[in-house]
């Protein structure tokens, strides 16, 4: 094995051939990755580590999609498919307790005779409330133990700030009751470097280690060293009985064995993997002097954040802290905490600051740690001298809100060094928008007819993307009486009909969901007598996070004999294509009609008494698009078109349709409606009212348009004056969610890797994905890397505005500054879902309305507006590429010479 040499700028390896799959394939250098991505290395590296050490090893990955780690068992067979010959299975489960079951027996397969291999990496996967309705199936797996060549990690998204989930989460307090360490990742290097140490923890302590892998993290980038020796555990050893302690598997989970388990979990598991922490150091004082005294503690990402507050305060070097007297300690395993390492940190010291999100959990294990040492110093967390609320309990840290907290407890002694807290920013005349974008369905999709109720329906929400009804009009999709977990759709039903007057509930469902448990929700509702309706979507794939295959998918025939058979009093069946099913076995009581009769199933199945099912089949739009750019599905050989003369702008096509795609335009002759071609998925719903401005127009689906003649570049460029500072670079992009702005995130990040920078980016999704606002910072820098991947306030020099609505927005202007800012945006007005439903109310804001608030956040004489899609269309036949147009006006930004004319 080659010897391993850290990446510096000196030592930096060739990348002039880098391809996008060597962010897996590379076992040296440097890749440019992001959280989940870093983690999804793993069985790779693992096993190469492993045939370099002579054993022959395999891995299996089983769990549950679910944001911020949906992307992940995708992300595994991406890098599995780019080295050949590693035996890596990747088994998505049915649900999250079935897979942790499944991760169970990988463990369980080296006790056989017949086993293969020396051991088995397994790794299992899901969100916080996934963990939690997986603790029982995971405690039994975690209780079986793990082998010795084999090892468990389980790698769990927390979602903090519920961008993408019901409820904010943390599973701290979960993993603990599992017995399960806790090793927190602040960035992707950190990840890579975790997970590497998961393995081996795993196998020298028969546990299971947990991955907290938080949404900053998991959908954070950065550039990434990696190389099999970069990680040298130090591994821990105890005699038992004369004997060298080695973890056996056991499935036997029943008394006395059990209670034996048990023991040794506290006994020795705990300690071990205690012991592992403080011999690999990954709980660390990374500042610090004899004469320090404070200090300051945190995990994960909050350790970053903290770095950067430290920064806003005038602390911006750790010669600044040590001259302050400030020591700084990072947990990246604080769970279990070793109570020796705690007061190692803490001697001498006269205050300790824990900063931490969500429970005070850090605080109480190290208040406990010195509450019997001599002369302890104050331990400081949530609360203030008064009990007064200081770090806020809900939410994520970031600098900004962690900096008020360092603030007050620095400023006893060290107020005359620390910068003087920020003038309030000066008022901006900012005309507030009378409008904002908000996530939507997708153009085509069929959440557009499966979700329409009368006014007045009562009608219950859930997980997937039917549950975006919650941010639209009542009087289009009913009265949502609220969301429930996955797999409980309907059964709050249960506890409510015997209350209310009416008596009847609508619930949404998806396939995905209905797959995962959503059935056992329509069993209980059939054995409670209830009056429900399931509108059950099959669009055959889990749209909401990212597109996969739902796990023990079955066909619409069978869904139906399944329901049959559990006593559904009545299915009606609705399709766009009903002829497919010709042939197919149903039940007998079973309709199958065409779509364009949904309001008349629904109105029938409401006035059956008992649980009905109205399944509806139609195809997810988002996957269809995929398929014809892969040349999977071929393309229609026609457009739908209006008249622009001919339509009278009622609106109606937009209403009947309910598609992003059929867009009011203001035009010299009033008020008009447009189909967006780019974004057309091809529905045709829109075609439904009687309205003769509609045309459809034959196209042939195989032309290329004709190629352009390339202009001759001048002999020359000018030099470019540099706006901002070349060596230190923050990008912000705003625009719209499925338009690419991740994608020119991705471009921008790796291209700086290319270049020699130090990169660190986030990127802000979460249900927003689907045509909602979305944002992504990018944080360049040639000397060290950037401690926080987020953009802070007034930190952007670049502000890529794909769409000016949401560039506009204050959250997203937070990061502009008039003294550094300057803004690339695209003009062209994009309606939102509710103007596009109802075009005489709200209208897109004016043009010089958001020129005017972009302006004033920014350097406005260096600013550039250009209309992308207009241009992109006239280039290209499409607006496909009109963010990474606007990137490219960007790149030319040259002082007194405007890029574009």
């Amino acid at each position: 094995m080659r010897q391993y040499v850290p990446v510096t700028d000196t030592a930096r390896p060739d990348l002039s051939d880098y391809e996008l799959a060597d962010r897996y394939r590379r076992e040296d250098g440097r890749v440019f990755l992001s959280g989940v991505q870093a983690i999804a290395r793993l069985p790779i590296d693992q096993i190469r580590i492993d045939r370099a050490n002579g054993l022959d090893t395999a891995a299996f990955v089983s769990g549950y999609q679910g944001s911020p780690v949906g992307a992940f068992g995708q992300e595994v067979e991406r890098a599995a498919a780019t080295v050949d010959g590693l035996p890596i299975i990747h088994q998505p489960g049915v649900n999250e307790e079935l897979g942790a079951t499944a991760v169970m027996g990988s463990q369980l397969a080296t006790t056989l005779d017949d086993c293969k291999y020396d051991g088995v990496i397994g790794m299992w996967y899901g969100k916080a409330p996934g963990l939690d309705r997986a603790s029982d199936a995971i405690r039994h797996g975690a209780f079986a133990g793990t082998a010795a060549h084999g090892g468990v990690v389980a790698v769990i998204g927390d979602d903090p700030s519920a961008k993408s989930s019901t409820l904010p989460s943390s599973s701290d307090a979960t993993m603990v009751d599992l017995h399960m360490p806790v090793l927190f990742p602040g960035d992707a290097q950190e990840a890579l470097d975790l997970a590497r140490h998961a393995v081996a923890l795993s196998r020298a302590c028969g546990i299971w280690a947990g991955i907290k892998l938080v949404t900053p993290v998991a959908d954070g980038t950065g550039t990434v060293d990696v190389h099999p020796e970069r990680i040298t555990p130090v591994i821990p050893e105890i005699e038992i009985d004369g004997q060298v302690y080695r973890p056996q598997p056991n499935g036997n989970l029943i008394t006395p064995y059990t209670l034996d388990a048990e023991r040794e979990f506290y006994e020795i598991r705990t300690g071990l993997a205690r012991e592992y922490g403080v011999l690999n150091r990954l709980n660390r004082q990374t500042v610090g002097t004899r004469d320090d005294w404070i200090g300051i503690a945190a995990s994960g990402q909050t350790y970053h954040e903290v770095r950067e507050a430290l920064k806003l305060l005038g602390f911006a070097t750790d010669d600044d802290l040590r001259s302050a007297g400030i020591r700084l300690a990072q947990l990246l395993m604080p769970i279990p905490l070793d109570r020796h390492d705690v007061r190692a940190f803490a001697q001498g010291l006269t205050d300790v600051l824990i900063i931490e999100e969500k429970n005070p959990t850090l605080e109480l294990l190290a208040r406990d740690a010195l509450y019997d040492v001599p002369d302890r110093p104050r331990v400081w967390g949530k609360l203030d001298e008064e009990g007064r609320g200081l770090l806020p309990f809900h939410g994520l840290l970031d600098a900004a809100s962690i900096a008020p907290a360092l603030r007050h407890h620095l400023g006893k002694r060290l107020a005359e060094r620390m910068t003087p807290e920020p003038e309030p920013p000066a008022k901006r005349d900012l005309i507030p928008l009378t409008v904002n974008r908000a996530p939507y369905f997708c153009s085509g999709c069929p959440h557009n007819t499966s979700t329409r109720n009368a006014p007045g329906t009562l009608v219950g929400g859930g997980i997937g993307c039917h549950g975006m009804i919650a941010l639209m009009d009542p009087d289009r999709v009913g009265d949502m009486v609220g969301l429930t977990c996955m797999g409980n759709e309907g059964t709050q039903w249960i506890g409510m009909q015997p209350f209310v007057e009416r008596d009847h509930l609508v619930q949404n469902l998806g396939d995905g969901t209905f797959f995962h448990s959503g059935s056992l929700a329509i069993r209980a509702a059939i054995a409670a007598g209830v009056d429900i309706t399931y509108k059950l979507l099959h669009n055959g794939t889990v749209a909401m996070t990212g597109g996969q295959d739902a796990a023990g998918a079955v066909d619409v025939p069978e869904i139906a004999t399944m329901l049959d058979a559990e006593g559904v009093a009545r299915i009606i069946v609705t399709s766009d294509e009903p002829e497919r099913f010709k042939g197919a076995s149903f039940p007998d009581a079973v309709d199958i009609w065409h779509r364009d009769r949904f309001d008349e199933a629904q109105e029938i199945l409401a006035a059956t008494k008992g649980t009905t099912v109205l399944i509806h089949d139609q195809g997810c739009a988002a996957e269809k698009r995929r398929a014809r750019s892969r040349g999977l599905i071929a393309p229609p050989g026609f457009r739908v078109v209006i008249n622009e003369r001919i339509c009278e702008g009622c609106g109606d096509c937009g209403d009947v349709s309910n598609c992003l795609s059929v867009q009011p335009t203001d035009t010299p002759f009033g008020r008009k409606t447009k189909i967006h071609q780019t974004s057309c998925n091809f529905d045709l719903s829109c075609m439904k009212g009687d309205c003769p401005a509609f045309a459809t127009v034959t196209v042939d689906p195989d032309h290329r348009p004709d190629r352009r003649e390339v202009p001759e570049p001048p002999d020359e460029f000018p030099t470019p004056t540099w706006l901002a500072d070349p060596d230190e670079f923050t990008v912000r992009l705003s625009g719209i969610g499925g338009t690419g702005v991740v994608t020119v995130s991705q471009v921008i990040g790796t291209a700086a890797m290319l270049d020699g920078f130090h990169v660190r980016g986030l990127d802000q999704t979460g249900l927003s994905q689907k045509a909602g606002p979305v944002t992504s910072d990018v944080r360049m820098s040639r000397s060290e890397p950037a401690a926080s991947n987020h953009a802070l306030v007034g930190g952007v020099d670049c502000y890529l505005a794909f769409d000016m609505l949401a560039g506009a927005g204050d959250a997203h202007l937070a990061g502009a500054s008039p003294d550094r800012t300057v803004v690339i945006a695209s003009v062209e007005a994009i309606p939102t879902g509710e103007m596009v439903v109802d075009p005489g109310g709200k209208r897109f804001p004016e043009h010089e309305v958001l020129r005017r608030r972009l302006d004033q956040s920014s350097r406005a004489p260096h600013n550039r507006y250009l209309d992308s899609g207009q241009i992109t269309r006239g280039l290209f036949g499409g607006s496909t590429t009109a963010n990474v147009f606007v990137l490219g006006v960007a790149v030319q930004i040259l002082k007194n010479s405007p890029p574009f004319r």
